[in-house]
């Protein structure tokens, strides 16, 4: 088995290798985290600690939804990483349900990402305002430049996502994927 097929896309193939390499890794990484954080749960003295916490008023919605679902979240990081590891490799091999699914994610991802790019603050708080009066000059500046940052990010990894999928969606690349007999096109 040869890493790069002859008569086949070399960077396609090399970027599935990458993909799957950078998922693989995420993957452990996840089962490591969600390891770790049931064994935290497991304890009584998180709760007790976790009764006396202090949240914002003003919790960004994605942070509040991550934090009321916390074991969810991470079960979904370790299937998410997983499928990318199995899509990746998937393309590598150039079966057509990894296109597929592949693609599927990757619209998905360039779809979250212009959400971010639109409204930054469901992840990054709000500036503390006061009518026209900004109460914390020192926070309002620091979230407005994450706000911004953030947004550069997901402009740049979502066109990023966007371009990978068209790519593999619409152009020469998709006739490189193998049908399978019960399949049609």
């Amino acid at each position: 088995m040869k890493l790069l097929p002859e008569g086949k896309s070399r960077g396609l193939s090399g970027l599935a290798l990458g993909a799957a390499a950078l998922c693989g890794i995420m993957a452990l990484k996840a089962a490591y985290d969600l390891f770790t954080l049931l064994e935290v749960f497991s304890t009584p003295a998180f709760y007790l600690a976790l009764a006396r916490a202090t949240v914002p008023v003003e919790m960004p919605p994605l942070a509040g939804l991550l934090i009321r679902n916390m074991r969810s979240v991470f079960v979904f990081s370790l299937l998410f990483w997983l499928s990318g590891f199995v899509l990746a490799l998937g393309v590598r091999a150039r079966k057509d349900w990894a296109r597929s699914g592949a693609v599927a994610m990757l619209y998905l991802l360039s779809a979250a990402a212009m959400l971010l790019l639109l409204y930054p603050w469901l992840a990054i708080p709000r500036p503390l305002v006061y009518g026209e009066v900004s109460l914390a000059p020192e926070f309002n500046a620091s979230v407005r430049t994450a706000a911004y940052v953030a947004r550069i990010i997901a402009l740049l990894l979502g066109s990023l996502c966007l371009w990978w999928a068209l790519a593999l969606d619409r152009s020469e690349l998709k006739n490189e994927f193998l049908i399978t007999p019960g399949e049609r096109r």
